[in-house]
């Protein structure tokens, strides 16, 4: 059973992720010369990152939780995102930085403010999933 430290980290990254994960022709056109990645292959999370910067992207946690958000060149990502039993949308921002194949968070107000690092994997092509186990947010390129 989960900590209730770690069901709060994964509310936190579920929040920024949701309003979050979208990127366009540059991304399609960088993703086409790759092969189809296997669903659940760890990839580097700096490269993850380097991809999304500056561009749209969407989430969908496993929660139901849905939003889209940014990641900005100084390496703070920004978000909007509306959980399942709410009716209104909320939005947070972070600081984010990279440790290994993780991709860090730390949060100003979700979930009372909050750091956690999460795995990142490739699930699809132009799809990332952070987290993982029984929960987890995906973020879509747009």
């Amino acid at each position: 059973m989960p900590t209730r430290a770690a069901v709060a980290n994964a509310g936190v990254m579920m929040s920024v992720f949701h309003g979050a994960a979208g990127a366009g022709l540059v991304m399609a056109m960088m993703l086409a010369v790759t092969p189809p990645a296997a669903a659940g292959r760890e990839v580097n999370a700096n490269d993850v990152v380097r991809l999304l910067s500056g561009k749209a992207f969407r989430i969908q946690c496993v929660d139901g939780t849905q939003g889209h958000g940014q990641i900005n060149r100084r390496g703070m990502v920004n978000v909007s995102y509306r959980r399942p039993s709410e009716t209104q949308s909320e939005s947070d921002h972070a600081v984010l930085r990279v440790r290994g194949s993780e991709i860090c968070l730390a949060w100003t107000q979700f979930g009372g403010g909050g750091d956690g690092c999460y795995p990142v994997s490739e699930e699809a092509q132009g799809r990332y999933r952070l987290g993982s186990g029984p929960i987890w947010c995906d973020i879509t390129t747009r």
